[in-house]
């Protein structure tokens, strides 16, 4: 397009290791460093906001035709105070893994979607009477989970407040608290030691996971870290059902994104929106898609291999369920805070629901801010 007016561009590709990239991309746009077009977390998306360092990219979205194509959680995740910042390459939900051979052995249905979350407990005591050597539960991957089970939030986006306190983080505690004490159908051990969930999955030595969708390609597919030879016949996945409480949703889901992000210190703005749109055509995101087991962020994505993969068609529906993690500044602060307690105070001492609220509250405040939180 570009030679048939008389200019040559040529793209320079930067790469980095994924371990300690998004501190590396950080420290690049701080140091004035960073490319024209960078690919970016949605949760560096505010503080570089903030910072002034990401080109406000409402005004290209709101010309181009493909936008509406879009799935809506990923563009939440892509947008911050009403702006968007970013385009959604890939997005990741969490989904139920189980073994259908361990199941069977159980005595329990394959295939298998539980209703609610009682039904994910009662599947895992059976296991855990049955099938007695083997790990029945292990989760949430992340953390706040519980409390989206509930039909809670975390973060109140018209106040710009976290939330400390509500029925649903109380909720969330009483989740955890039966997973460890009230049911031991996961070891106190496999927290505190972080034992490998994906290799015992692989193993056999564990029958329920949540975890992402990555996972079925990325880690057990062919060739991979913790391959499962006969992964079809043994890996079972289903959506993550609600606590079945008031209030509650009937499946939920969350999600994160990768995404190409404009540096707004380019001196070339129009060129790096034409090779954002480029990267951002459906054959490329499906391709990705297909190869990292991660789900396309657009409705016509769904193409090529990755339409022939049922994982990935499959997958793909979790979106209908899937609410984005919270986009604003203190995200990690609240989820740290929020897992320490559960790892020091209820995990490790086995406090009580309601006093791992009571400490939560206060190592809110102390970690945010007594004016950046509040009780629902």
């Amino acid at each position: 397009m570009y030679r048939e007016k008389g200019l040559i561009v040529r793209v320079k590709i930067i790469t980095a290791p994924h371990k300690g990239y998004r501190e590396r991309v950080v420290t690049d746009f701080a140091a004035g460093a960073a490319g024209d077009v960078v690919w970016l977390g949605e949760s560096e998306i505010p503080g570089l906001v903030e910072a002034g360092m990401l080109l406000d990219l409402t005004p290209y979205v709101e010309k181009w035709e493909d936008w509406g194509k879009f799935y809506e959680v990923g563009k939440k995740l892509g947008s911050y105070k009403g702006k968007v910042y970013a385009i959604p390459f890939e997005t990741a939900p969490l989904v139920i893994y189980y073994r259908k051979d361990i199941f069977k052995q159980a005595g329990l249905p394959v295939p298998w979607q539980p209703a609610t979350w009682d039904d994910v407990v009662r599947a895992a005591l059976t296991i855990k009477e049955k099938v007695p050597d083997v790990i029945p539960f292990r989760g949430f991957y992340d953390v706040c989970l519980p409390i989206y089970m509930a039909g809670g939030k975390t973060y109140d986006p018209t106040d710009g407040k976290w939330i400390d306190k509500s029925d649903a983080i109380l909720s969330a505690f009483k989740v955890y608290y039966d997973v460890f004490y009230s049911y031991g159908i996961t070891p106190k051990e496999a927290e505190l030691e972080k034992w490998d969930n994906r290799k015992l999955f692989q193993e056999g030595k564990l029958a329920i996971l949540i975890d992402g969708v990555w996972c079925y390609i990325e880690k057990w597919g062919p060739g991979m870290t913790y391959e499962i030879e006969n992964r079809e016949d043994v890996v079972g996945y289903s959506y993550i059902p609600g606590l079945g409480t008031p209030g509650a949703p009937n499946y939920i889901s969350v999600t994160g994104t990768y995404n190409w992000v404009i540096n707004a210190k380019t001196k070339y703005p129009e060129l790096a929106w034409e090779l954002v749109k480029e990267l951002s055509k459906p054959e490329i995101i499906a391709q990705w898609g297909y190869e990292t087991s991660h789900i396309v962020t657009r409705s016509d994505a769904v193409l090529g291999e990755y339409a022939k993969e049922p994982f990935l068609k499959w997958a793909t529906t979790v979106l209908e369920h899937s609410i984005p993690k919270p986009i604003a500044s203190g995200y990690k602060k609240y989820v740290n805070t929020f897992k320490r307690v559960i790892i020091d105070y209820l995990v490790a001492e086995g406090k009580s629901p309601e006093e791992c609220l009571s400490i939560f509250v206060n190592e809110a405040i102390k970690e945010l801010g007594s004016d950046a939180v509040k009780e629902v």
